[in-house]
């Protein structure tokens, strides 16, 4: 029966936070309002990130408070870890696009909406646990 409703929970945390997440649709309407220019692009995408990072803090803060948490020591062990792998991924990212573009200004918005995507996931994710310890 627990794996029936954590499939379920995972199932549906997966469809409700696809693309329709508030943070998603704040960030399509700036991007649908802008002008098309990279340095407009950048905003949008820098304002989104600005959010999922808060989101994410926000999230790991209740997971860490939570007493059904299994291990918060673990956690956070993780969250250290992702940190590294996000920095590293990132750089790489940009300097693959630095040398794709030849410098342009397209390297910033692919690596400003490249960034915003890791954080957008890894809040989803914590989003995910979070929404089984308190459906438990």
């Amino acid at each position: 029966m627990k794996k029936f409703v954590f499939i379920l929970v995972l199932f549906t945390a997966s469809i409700s936070f696809s693309q329709s997440h508030p943070i998603d649709k704040e960030n399509r309407k700036c991007l649908e309002n802008v002008t098309p220019a990279t340095i407009s692009t950048v905003k949008c995408e820098k304002e989104a990130l600005v959010s999922w990072k808060k989101l994410m803090e926000t999230t790991l803060l209740q997971l860490k408070e939570n007493p059904k948490n299994a291990s918060v020591n673990l956690l956070f062990d993780s969250q250290t870890h992702w940190v590294k792998f996000q920095k590293a991924d990132l750089a790489y990212y940009a300097a693959f696009y630095h040398k794709l573009y030849e410098g342009g200004t397209m390297t910033m918005a692919a690596t400003a909406t490249h960034e915003k995507r890791q954080f957008r996931e890894r809040a989803l994710y914590l989003l995910t646990f979070l929404e089984m310890l308190n459906n438990e």
